[in-house]
């Protein structure tokens, strides 16, 4: 009886893996593609500095991505929506993704909400980025875009802002640096400077007795 049970048992597991097992690595392979290039795109509620800076660091992304075998190349396009901002640092935005083939016919579609914290009211659109960007290289395994943690901003004329690198700042420092830093010119010996020469004096003579003569006075 004990048996028959422990047949039944391991007949039921053979069965559920595989039906289970390849449908879910087939699932897997559909939804890795060879992504060629990306486009991200925000309706009104999103703000100018969150679609650039997530296009830049997906563009990143997919740069540095390689697959170890030939898959379907598609292209992505990315668009940001319903983008709130809540009190705390909380900001929250809709993403839908969008692989299209070479040809233009949609291969798949996904949306997803992408959640950020940043209390620095500054930094918020560069953390909702940050966060998209990262949350969209996951689902899609790609490798993941670096933080953007050298791009400043800057308020400068007429409200635009400057982007500015730490190696600029570096840079600037360098030059300052040497600008104030006075350098001494450099003598080379000739070959007369490094003869050696004698210094001792010449040896005086001894006085002798003086002889007073018709022409000569000893005083």
């Amino acid at each position: 009886m004990k048996t028959a049970f422990l047949r039944v048992v391991a007949t039921a597991i053979t069965l559920l893996a595989a039906v289970v097992l390849p449908a879910h690595s087939k699932d897997a392979a559909g939804a890795l593609k060879d992504i060629r290039k990306v486009e991200v795109s925000g309706d009104a509620s999103v703000s100018a500095g969150v679609v650039k800076a997530a296009a830049r660091q997906l563009k990143q992304s997919v740069r540095s991505t390689r697959r170890p075998v030939a898959l379907e190349k598609v292209a992505m396009d990315v668009q940001l929506s319903s983008m709130r901002r809540s009190g705390g640092g909380r900001n929250s935005a809709q993403v839908t993704v969008r692989l299209i083939d070479l040809g233009g016919r949609p291969v798949a579609r996904e949306t997803m909400t992408v959640n950020s914290f940043m209390p620095d009211p500054k930094a918020a659109d560069r953390a909702l980025a940050q966060a998209v960007a990262q949350r969209v290289a996951l689902a899609y395994r790609l490798t993941q875009p670096q933080a953007d943690v050298n791009s400043v901003r800057s308020k400068g004329t007429k409200g635009k802002y400057v982007r500015k690198t730490r190696s600029t700042n570096v840079a600037q420092q360098t030059q300052a640096y040497q600008a104030n830093t006075q350098v001494d010119d450099i003598i080379i010996p000739t070959e007369a400077a490094l003869t050696v020469r004698s210094r001792a004096r010449p040896v005086e003579k001894a006085a002798g007795p003086c002889v007073v003569t018709a022409e000569k006075d000893c005083k």
